[in-house]
């Protein structure tokens, strides 16, 4: 009987290490009239997180790629209610977590408690708003103390460090750094001192610390992670899924899973 136990509590604890080792990748989509096959393949082909973008007019972290894909959904006619429509069409279809990116502006326009009810009841997972600044994530936290949804914050590395430190602290669902000081897709170079950062963060919080903004090539997934939990790309996948198709775009995305998954052995 001792044997038993303690042979379930070592396979228990392997099992904790694997989860604590995987790499996880975010993979962003907009939440056009493309989506529900964009987002199909993507969970067919593993991701652990689709961020589905809300169209908006007025961005102000989306860098032209996303951009041009927000504004060609809105010409569309497609509108918040159709993404938590075809959210709910797949619910319980899916192994990928769904997550919404939207601005403060559209939670308003919707209703403030009727956007995280229809976010809950469409099975988004958690929400990201590049707009709205961490003291006012923090009085929604209190504001709804008994929802689902996770607020996912996001952590600046020109951001002071006590501010980081406290951002980390509180963070929930996993925190998405950003690599560099411009917007998505921008192909620049990232924050010097980027690893570094990621580090400390990660040593603060107790939830995963991804990282996005530029992240493009095998490569830079290599790289990077190989201080964060995982990566987050957007305007990369966005691009292939438009110029190139799905099948194709799934064969680029398998490649930056290996560089994920050649980091997750190393740890």
């Amino acid at each position: 009987m001792v044997i038993k136990i303690w042979k379930q509590f070592v396979n228990t604890h392997k099992i904790e290490e694997e989860k604590q080792m995987h790499k996880q990748f975010v993979t962003y989509i907009m939440g056009g009239q493309t989506m529900l096959d964009e987002l199909r393949a993507l969970d067919q082909a593993g991701v652990d997180y689709v961020e589905i973008g809300i169209p908006y007019s007025d961005p102000v972290a989306d860098g032209p790629v996303i951009m041009e894909a927000g504004q060609s959904a809105i010409q569309s006619g497609r509108r918040t209610q159709d993404v938590f429509d075809d959210l709910k069409s797949v619910q319980g279809q899916l192994s990928t977590k769904v997550v919404l990116m939207t601005y403060a502006h559209s939670i308003e326009t919707y209703g403030e408690e009727a956007f995280f009810k229809a976010a809950e009841d469409a099975g988004v997972y958690g929400l990201i708003i590049p707009d709205m600044p961490h003291e006012y994530i923090e009085q929604l936290k209190e504001k709804y103390p008994n929802r689902k949804l996770k607020f996912i914050s996001l952590i600046a590395m020109t951001a002071d460090p006590k501010r980081r430190e406290h951002i980390a602290k509180h963070a929930e669902g996993f925190i998405y750094t950003v690599t560099m000081n411009e917007v998505t897709g921008k192909n620049g170079t990232f924050h010097p001192e980027l690893l570094e950062h990621i580090e400390e963060i990660k040593r603060i919080a107790s939830v995963p610390v991804l990282a996005g903004f530029g992240i493009r090539t095998a490569d830079h997934v290599q790289n990077i992670s190989q201080a964060s939990d995982g990566v987050i790309i957007g305007s990369e996948i966005v691009r292939r899924f438009k110029e190139d198709g799905i099948p194709s775009t799934i064969e680029f995305i398998q490649t930056l899973q290996h560089a994920l998954e050649n980091n997750s052995v190393k740890q």
